[in-house]
Protein backbone atom coordinates (compact mmCIF):
# COMPACT_ATOMS: atom_id res chain seq x y z
CA UNK A 1 0.00 0.00 0.00
CA UNK A 2 1.31 3.44 -0.96
CA UNK A 3 -0.06 6.75 0.31
CA UNK A 4 0.12 9.22 -2.57
CA UNK A 5 1.67 12.66 -2.36
CA UNK A 6 0.23 15.63 -4.24
CA UNK A 7 2.86 15.30 -6.94
CA UNK A 8 1.99 11.63 -7.40
CA UNK A 9 -1.69 12.53 -7.56
CA UNK A 10 -0.89 14.91 -10.42
CA UNK A 11 0.84 12.06 -12.23
CA UNK A 12 -2.10 9.70 -11.74
CA UNK A 13 -4.87 12.14 -12.65
CA UNK A 14 -4.46 11.90 -16.47
CA UNK A 15 -4.71 8.10 -16.33
CA UNK A 16 -8.26 8.33 -15.00
CA UNK A 17 -9.61 9.87 -18.19
CA UNK A 18 -9.00 6.57 -19.99
CA UNK A 19 -11.67 4.95 -17.81
CA UNK A 20 -14.27 7.70 -17.78
CA UNK A 21 -17.01 7.69 -16.55
CA UNK A 22 -16.19 4.80 -14.19
CA UNK A 23 -13.31 6.83 -12.76
CA UNK A 24 -15.32 10.04 -12.42
CA UNK A 25 -15.46 9.95 -8.61
CA UNK A 26 -11.73 9.64 -7.97
CA UNK A 27 -11.07 12.10 -10.80
CA UNK A 28 -13.22 14.70 -9.04
CA UNK A 29 -11.79 13.98 -5.58
CA UNK A 30 -8.19 14.26 -6.76
CA UNK A 31 -8.91 17.47 -8.67
CA UNK A 32 -10.48 18.96 -5.57
CA UNK A 33 -7.52 17.92 -3.41
CA UNK A 34 -5.00 19.46 -5.83
CA UNK A 35 -7.07 22.64 -6.26
CA UNK A 36 -7.49 23.05 -2.52
CA UNK A 37 -11.28 23.33 -2.67
CA UNK A 38 -14.20 21.01 -1.95
CA UNK A 39 -11.71 18.66 -0.35
CA UNK A 40 -12.71 16.04 2.22
CA UNK A 41 -10.70 16.83 5.36
CA UNK A 42 -8.90 13.97 7.04
CA UNK A 43 -8.70 11.65 4.02
CA UNK A 44 -5.85 10.23 1.96
CA UNK A 45 -5.40 8.52 -1.40
CA UNK A 46 -3.72 5.14 -1.58
CA UNK A 47 -2.79 2.71 -4.36
CA UNK A 48 -1.55 -0.87 -4.47
CA UNK A 49 1.38 0.07 -6.73
CA UNK A 50 2.82 3.24 -8.20
CA UNK A 51 2.75 4.36 -10.91
CA UNK A 52 1.18 1.24 -12.49
CA UNK A 53 -1.66 0.95 -10.01
CA UNK A 54 -4.63 -1.40 -10.21
CA UNK A 55 -6.59 -0.08 -7.21
CA UNK A 56 -6.98 3.57 -6.22
CA UNK A 57 -8.79 4.39 -2.99
CA UNK A 58 -9.75 7.41 -0.91
CA UNK A 59 -10.04 6.55 2.77
CA UNK A 60 -9.95 8.28 6.17
CA UNK A 61 -6.62 8.97 7.84
CA UNK A 62 -6.64 6.99 11.07
CA UNK A 63 -7.62 9.13 14.07
CA UNK A 64 -7.48 12.36 12.06
CA UNK A 65 -9.15 15.13 14.12
CA UNK A 66 -10.65 16.90 11.08
CA UNK A 67 -12.34 13.90 9.51
CA UNK A 68 -16.13 14.20 9.38
CA UNK A 69 -17.76 10.87 8.75
CA UNK A 70 -20.33 10.04 6.14
CA UNK A 71 -22.23 7.78 6.15
CA UNK A 72 -20.28 5.76 8.71
CA UNK A 73 -17.16 6.40 10.76
CA UNK A 74 -14.97 4.88 8.03
CA UNK A 75 -16.04 5.58 4.45
CA UNK A 76 -14.16 4.38 1.35
CA UNK A 77 -14.41 5.46 -2.28
CA UNK A 78 -12.49 3.34 -4.74
CA UNK A 79 -11.70 2.79 -8.40
CA UNK A 80 -10.37 -0.49 -9.76
CA UNK A 81 -8.64 -1.31 -13.06
CA UNK A 82 -8.15 -5.01 -12.30
CA UNK A 83 -10.75 -7.02 -10.39
CA UNK A 84 -8.42 -9.87 -9.44
CA UNK A 85 -5.97 -7.40 -7.99
CA UNK A 86 -8.78 -5.74 -6.02
CA UNK A 87 -9.66 -9.07 -4.43
CA UNK A 88 -6.03 -9.47 -3.37
CA UNK A 89 -5.86 -5.91 -2.02
CA UNK A 90 -8.98 -6.41 0.11
CA UNK A 91 -7.17 -9.24 1.89
CA UNK A 92 -4.14 -7.10 2.74
CA UNK A 93 -3.98 -5.73 6.26
CA UNK A 94 -3.04 -2.15 5.43
CA UNK A 95 -5.68 -1.13 2.87
CA UNK A 96 -8.96 -1.26 4.81
CA UNK A 97 -9.40 -1.20 8.57
CA UNK A 98 -11.73 -4.18 8.98
CA UNK A 99 -11.86 -3.78 12.78
CA UNK A 100 -14.65 -1.20 12.48
CA UNK A 101 -17.77 -0.55 10.45
CA UNK A 102 -16.85 0.39 6.89
CA UNK A 103 -19.03 2.03 4.24
CA UNK A 104 -18.13 1.63 0.58
CA UNK A 105 -19.71 4.58 -1.17
CA UNK A 106 -21.25 4.23 -4.65
CA UNK A 107 -19.01 1.43 -5.89
CA UNK A 108 -19.36 -0.24 -9.27
CA UNK A 109 -22.11 -2.81 -8.85
CA UNK A 110 -21.18 -5.31 -11.57
CA UNK A 111 -17.68 -6.10 -10.29
CA UNK A 112 -16.44 -4.09 -7.31
CA UNK A 113 -19.55 -4.66 -5.20
CA UNK A 114 -19.35 -8.39 -5.93
CA UNK A 115 -15.71 -8.48 -4.79
CA UNK A 116 -16.63 -6.62 -1.61
CA UNK A 117 -19.44 -9.01 -0.76
CA UNK A 118 -17.07 -11.92 -1.26
CA UNK A 119 -14.62 -10.38 1.21
CA UNK A 120 -17.41 -9.61 3.70
CA UNK A 121 -18.43 -13.27 3.68
CA UNK A 122 -14.83 -14.33 4.24
CA UNK A 123 -14.67 -12.06 7.27
CA UNK A 124 -17.94 -13.42 8.60
CA UNK A 125 -20.21 -10.42 8.34
CA UNK A 126 -22.40 -8.63 5.83
CA UNK A 127 -24.74 -5.70 6.19
CA UNK A 128 -26.09 -4.35 2.89
CA UNK A 129 -26.90 -0.65 2.98
CA UNK A 130 -30.07 -1.37 1.01
CA UNK A 131 -32.73 -3.85 2.10
CA UNK A 132 -33.38 -4.87 -1.53
CA UNK A 133 -31.24 -5.22 -4.60
CA UNK A 134 -31.17 -1.55 -5.63
CA UNK A 135 -28.64 0.07 -7.90
CA UNK A 136 -27.84 3.68 -8.57
CA UNK A 137 -28.14 4.73 -12.20
CA UNK A 138 -25.46 7.27 -13.06
CA UNK A 139 -26.46 10.45 -14.88
CA UNK A 140 -24.00 12.91 -16.42
CA UNK A 141 -24.98 16.58 -16.38
CA UNK A 142 -22.92 18.90 -18.55
CA UNK A 143 -24.46 22.32 -19.23
CA UNK A 144 -23.84 21.89 -22.96
CA UNK A 145 -26.58 19.28 -23.23
CA UNK A 146 -28.95 20.38 -20.46
CA UNK A 147 -32.14 22.36 -20.86
CA UNK A 148 -31.73 25.65 -19.04
CA UNK A 149 -34.65 26.44 -16.75
CA UNK A 150 -35.65 29.99 -15.95
CA UNK A 151 -37.00 30.74 -12.51
CA UNK A 152 -40.70 31.57 -12.37
CA UNK A 153 -41.81 34.86 -10.87
CA UNK A 154 -41.69 34.97 -7.09
CA UNK A 155 -38.41 33.09 -6.64
CA UNK A 156 -34.69 33.86 -6.66
CA UNK A 157 -31.41 32.01 -6.29
CA UNK A 158 -29.58 32.52 -3.01
CA UNK A 159 -26.58 31.20 -1.11
CA UNK A 160 -26.93 28.16 1.13
CA UNK A 161 -25.34 28.75 4.51
CA UNK A 162 -24.49 26.57 7.47
CA UNK A 163 -27.57 28.02 9.14
CA UNK A 164 -29.66 26.04 6.62
CA UNK A 165 -28.07 22.71 7.61
CA UNK A 166 -30.75 21.65 10.10
CA UNK A 167 -33.56 22.25 7.61
CA UNK A 168 -31.71 20.41 4.84
CA UNK A 169 -30.80 17.47 7.07
CA UNK A 170 -34.39 17.25 8.34
CA UNK A 171 -35.80 17.19 4.80
CA UNK A 172 -33.17 14.76 3.47
CA UNK A 173 -34.57 11.29 2.82
CA UNK A 174 -31.46 9.74 4.39
CA UNK A 175 -30.92 12.40 7.03
CA UNK A 176 -30.40 11.40 10.66
CA UNK A 177 -29.00 13.20 13.70
CA UNK A 178 -25.66 11.56 12.86
CA UNK A 179 -25.61 13.06 9.34
CA UNK A 180 -26.08 16.66 10.51
CA UNK A 181 -22.33 17.32 11.11
CA UNK A 182 -21.62 16.20 7.55
CA UNK A 183 -24.22 18.57 6.08
CA UNK A 184 -22.84 21.38 8.24
CA UNK A 185 -19.31 20.66 7.01
CA UNK A 186 -20.36 20.73 3.34
CA UNK A 187 -22.04 24.12 3.81
CA UNK A 188 -19.40 25.61 6.12
CA UNK A 189 -16.61 24.74 3.69
CA UNK A 190 -18.49 26.35 0.78
CA UNK A 191 -18.90 23.26 -1.34
CA UNK A 192 -20.85 24.32 -4.44
CA UNK A 193 -24.61 24.18 -4.04
CA UNK A 194 -27.76 25.72 -5.44
CA UNK A 195 -30.66 27.10 -3.48
CA UNK A 196 -33.90 28.79 -4.46
CA UNK A 197 -35.73 31.10 -2.07
CA UNK A 198 -38.99 32.96 -2.16
CA UNK A 199 -38.42 36.41 -3.65
CA UNK A 200 -38.26 38.07 -0.23
CA UNK A 201 -35.55 35.58 0.83
CA UNK A 202 -37.53 34.38 3.83
CA UNK A 203 -37.98 30.76 2.80
CA UNK A 204 -35.67 28.16 1.28
CA UNK A 205 -37.87 26.07 -1.02
CA UNK A 206 -35.51 24.11 -3.30
CA UNK A 207 -31.86 23.08 -3.26
CA UNK A 208 -29.21 20.54 -4.22
CA UNK A 209 -25.75 19.92 -2.71
CA UNK A 210 -22.32 18.62 -3.74
CA UNK A 211 -20.98 15.40 -2.24
CA UNK A 212 -17.39 14.70 -1.25
CA UNK A 213 -17.05 12.16 -4.10
CA UNK A 214 -17.84 14.88 -6.66
CA UNK A 215 -21.48 13.94 -7.19
CA UNK A 216 -24.56 16.10 -6.78
CA UNK A 217 -26.91 14.90 -4.06
CA UNK A 218 -29.94 15.62 -1.91
CA UNK A 219 -32.00 17.49 -4.48
CA UNK A 220 -35.22 18.68 -2.87
CA UNK A 221 -38.24 20.87 -3.54
CA UNK A 222 -40.76 21.80 -0.87
CA UNK A 223 -44.01 19.94 -1.69
CA UNK A 224 -45.88 23.27 -1.73
CA UNK A 225 -43.71 24.52 -4.63
CA UNK A 226 -43.36 21.45 -6.82
CA UNK A 227 -44.19 21.26 -10.55
CA UNK A 228 -42.89 24.77 -11.20
CA UNK A 229 -39.51 23.84 -12.68
CA UNK A 230 -37.52 24.52 -9.50
CA UNK A 231 -35.90 21.08 -9.39
CA UNK A 232 -34.56 21.42 -12.90
CA UNK A 233 -33.40 24.96 -12.15
CA UNK A 234 -31.24 23.99 -9.16
CA UNK A 235 -29.79 21.02 -11.06
CA UNK A 236 -28.80 23.17 -14.03
CA UNK A 237 -27.35 25.85 -11.77
CA UNK A 238 -25.23 23.42 -9.75
CA UNK A 239 -24.08 21.53 -12.85
CA UNK A 240 -22.64 24.80 -14.18
CA UNK A 241 -20.80 25.39 -10.91
CA UNK A 242 -19.39 21.85 -10.80
CA UNK A 243 -18.04 22.02 -14.35
CA UNK A 244 -16.49 25.38 -13.46
CA UNK A 245 -14.46 23.50 -10.80
CA UNK A 246 -12.74 21.60 -13.60
CA UNK A 247 -14.71 18.35 -13.56
CA UNK A 248 -15.37 16.88 -17.00
CA UNK A 249 -19.05 16.72 -16.08
CA UNK A 250 -21.34 16.97 -13.12
CA UNK A 251 -22.93 13.68 -12.17
CA UNK A 252 -25.34 12.06 -9.76
CA UNK A 253 -26.98 8.76 -8.91
CA UNK A 254 -30.69 7.96 -9.18
CA UNK A 255 -32.02 4.80 -7.55
CA UNK A 256 -33.49 2.65 -10.29
CA UNK A 257 -37.05 2.58 -8.93
CA UNK A 258 -37.26 6.36 -8.46
CA UNK A 259 -39.37 6.92 -11.56
CA UNK A 260 -40.11 10.58 -10.79
CA UNK A 261 -36.42 11.51 -10.66
CA UNK A 262 -35.61 9.41 -13.73
CA UNK A 263 -38.27 11.31 -15.70
CA UNK A 264 -37.07 14.63 -14.37
CA UNK A 265 -33.46 14.07 -15.42
CA UNK A 266 -34.51 12.79 -18.82
CA UNK A 267 -36.51 16.00 -19.30
CA UNK A 268 -33.53 18.06 -18.16
CA UNK A 269 -31.33 16.41 -20.80
CA UNK A 270 -29.01 14.48 -18.48
CA UNK A 271 -27.13 11.64 -20.15
CA UNK A 272 -28.01 8.35 -18.52
CA UNK A 273 -25.16 5.85 -18.37
CA UNK A 274 -26.33 2.41 -19.49
CA UNK A 275 -26.65 0.36 -16.26
CA UNK A 276 -25.42 -2.69 -18.15
CA UNK A 277 -22.08 -0.90 -18.53
CA UNK A 278 -21.87 0.92 -15.19
CA UNK A 279 -24.15 1.43 -12.23
CA UNK A 280 -23.33 1.81 -8.56
CA UNK A 281 -24.14 0.17 -5.27
CA UNK A 282 -23.59 1.04 -1.62
CA UNK A 283 -22.17 -1.60 0.69
CA UNK A 284 -21.52 -1.68 4.42
CA UNK A 285 -19.41 -4.00 6.54
CA UNK A 286 -19.79 -4.62 10.26
CA UNK A 287 -17.18 -6.77 12.04
CA UNK A 288 -18.60 -9.95 13.56
CA UNK A 289 -18.80 -10.00 17.35
CA UNK A 290 -15.73 -11.41 19.09
CA UNK A 291 -15.79 -15.10 19.84
CA UNK A 292 -16.08 -15.69 23.57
Amino acid sequence: MIVLTDSELREILPTLSDHYPKSIQLDAMIRNRLNGRCDWPGTEFVVDRYPEYSVLMCRPVKNHPNYVCWPRAYCVTLFCRNLERLEDVLREDDFVDWTQRVAFFAVEKKSVSTALLKRFHELGSIEPMWESDHCGIVHLLHPSHLVKSELPEGFRFGELLEAHAEQINREWKYGTPDSLPFVQTVLRNKFPSSGIFTSDGSRLVAYILYMTDGSMFNGYVDPEFRYRGLYQAVNYDLACKVVALGQPSAFLYVIEDNEASLRSYAKLGAKRVDPAEWCVDWQSFTPPPPVE
